[in-house]
């Protein structure tokens, strides 16, 4: 046993690892997921690709089962270490997905506000995670101008765009103009957040923006096997 793998079985001895998903515990620490869960991930069908309000976008997973029980847990159970195992999959989705290479991970903001109540953006998570992944910057482009309704209690595509119409504005321009730019969230439910976030860009001089997230949409009923214990 080599050093490294020596730290790697003490740090999992004195700190038992859990999946990412459902919280519970592994033997191994591994790729952060545990064999069952793994099994019944819900990736979406045909890659999640499609044009989204004019951007060209992906979505790795359906929001159903582990995947839904992972992202309350990271964002209102405050376990900001499955962000880590989270933003992998993003980024070996969006280089799956996408042929033409990008300069810059960024990420849609949550207001300030929002931020200290919960202690971190979980999206700023997720892209630090998926830029180290994919070896390239993570840069904050955007900012929040106003704290609006959560999209989460608007059912309306049509409140849901007005809601975030004019929310973000461009960080530090000049970090953004003439960038190729991978920009994540963690839900994509009508695409309203992440596209005004995205069209912010363009109107700041982004090259071109391409749009990512972990989980959006719904699969079928009985599609397949979902967990129900979660352990938070």
């Amino acid at each position: 046993m080599d050093g490294k793998e020596w730290v790697h079985t003490a740090l999992d001895l004195f700190f038992p690892p859990r999946c990412a998903f459902c919280g519970g515990l592994m033997e191994q620490s591994g790729n952060g997921v545990c064999a069952a869960c793994e099994s019944v991930l819900p990736y979406k069908k045909d890659g999640g690709v499609s044009d989204l309000n004019g951007f060209p976008s992906a979505v790795v997973f359906y929001y159903d089962g582990v995947i839904q029980d992972g992202i309350h847990a990271l964002k209102f159970g405050r376990k900001s270490w499955r962000a880590e195992v989270f933003g992998r999959y993003i980024a070996e989705h969006a280089a799956a997905c996408f042929s033409e290479p990008f300069d810059t991970v960024t990420f849609v903001p949550v207001h300030f506000k929002r931020s200290i109540e919960r202690g971190f953006d979980q999206a700023q998570l997720l892209a630090r995670s998926a830029a180290k992944t994919l070896r390239l910057p993570m840069l904050r482009t955007l900012r929040k101008a106003r704290s609006n309704l959560p999209q989460s209690t608007l059912n309306d595509p049509d409140q849901r765009r007005e809601n975030v119409k004019n929310a973000y504005r461009p960080f530090r321009p000049a970090h953004i103009r003439g960038r190729r730019l991978l920009l994540v969230d963690d839900v994509i439910t009508t695409g309203s957040t992440i596209t005004a976030g995205a069209a912010a860009l363009l109107d700041a001089g982004a090259k071109s923006v391409v749009c990512v997230s972990l989980a959006g949409g719904h699969r079928e009923r009985g599609a397949s096997i979902m967990r129900e214990s979660v352990v938070y």
